[in-house]
Order: C-alpha cells, then structure tokens, then sequence
C-alpha cells in the first residue's frame, strides 16, 4: 500500500498526476481552529484538547469523503471545543468518544444536558454547511460552460484527470450540502 501523507485526492492530482479510489483524508481542508484551542502545550485547555486527539491544528480542518460526511475527527474536536468555550465540558467526555464521534447527530439525545449538545451540533452543522455551500459555489462559478465542454472533449490525459477530480469534488460539496440540510 502507498502512503498518501495528508494529500486530498486533489493535491494528489495536481502534484502527481494521480488520484485513488479510497482515499482516507477527504476534500476540502478549510481550517476551522477554534478561539480556545493554543499549541502551548502548558495551556489548561491544551491538556484537556489531547485527551482527544486535538492537539494539532490539522484535527480542525474541514474534510469531507467523497459521499460529503465530514471527518470523524474534525467533528469530535468541534464538539470539544464548544463545550470548552461554553463551560459545559465534562472530564466524563473521555469516555463518550463514539458519541462524540458521532454524525449526523442524533435525533434524540440520551444525556442529561442534551440542550447544549444540540446546540453544539447546530452550530457545527451551520460551519459545515455554510463551508460546503461555499465551495460548491466557487466550483459552479468559475467554469463557463465552453470550458466544460472543452474539458469533456479533451483527449488529454491531463484535461480528463482535472475534469474527473473537479466532478468528484462537486459530488463531495453536493452531498455534503444535503447532508448538512437533513441534520
């Protein structure tokens, strides 16, 4: 098997001229660190941030499969950090990770303040949604429709590998909108 690094399928075309089916860090990479959250090590919330995996700015960037979920990872430091900011963390939170984990969110919580989660997720899901709407924007506007064409005609291997990539990249953004809409 070849390590991919943290390359997307996108920066994997661009720089190799190659793409793969199955590839584990997702579309997009739109940073989203939260105001709480510090690389000194010292921090009070840094400790608490890796007891979960969250101590690298990488764990709050917006990254999306190819079906539009966003990474496992990104949502549980989200979900963190809000609670953090918002006073309602609990040391318990450690042994919740498959909840935290967990998206969509529920319908239905089963926990005591099933309020502030939420309202963690509600404003997780507007970032999610306000991202993906966003790049699925950008991708619809800055192509004319004789470039398109020009794109599905190319026999250049170059062209088809950049058209396969900007249509899976719509797909992603696509899915991810209805997703978010649906939560």
């Amino acid at each position: 098997p070849i390590w991919l690094g943290r390359f997307s399928n996108s920066e994997l075309a661009l720089r190799r001229g190659e793409r793969f089916k199955r590839n584990p860090t997702g579309i997009g990479g739109r940073p989203a660190v939260p105001e709480n959250w510090s690389p000194v090590r010292s921090t009070p919330n840094f400790r608490e941030y890796a007891k979960f995996n969250c101590t690298s700015a990488r764990a709050f960037e917006m990254r999306f499969s190819p079906t539009g979920w966003p990474n496992r990872v990104f949502i549980r430091c989200s979900r963190v950090a809000y609670h953090l900011a918002h006073g309602t963390y609990k040391a318990s939170f450690v042994d919740q990770m498959a909840f935290l984990d967990k998206w969509p969110p529920p319908k239905k919580y089963a926990v005591e303040d099933w309020l502030v989660w939420t309202q963690a997720d509600q404003s997780i899901n507007k970032a999610i949604e306000a991202y993906c709407s966003e790049m699925k924007r950008q991708l619809k506007e800055t192509i004319s429709t004789a470039t398109a064409e020009s794109f599905r005609r190319s026999a250049d291997a170059s062209d088809a590998l950049l058209w396969a990539l900007r249509g899976e990249e719509a797909r992603t953004f696509r899915e991810c909108v209805a997703l978010a809409r649906s939560a």
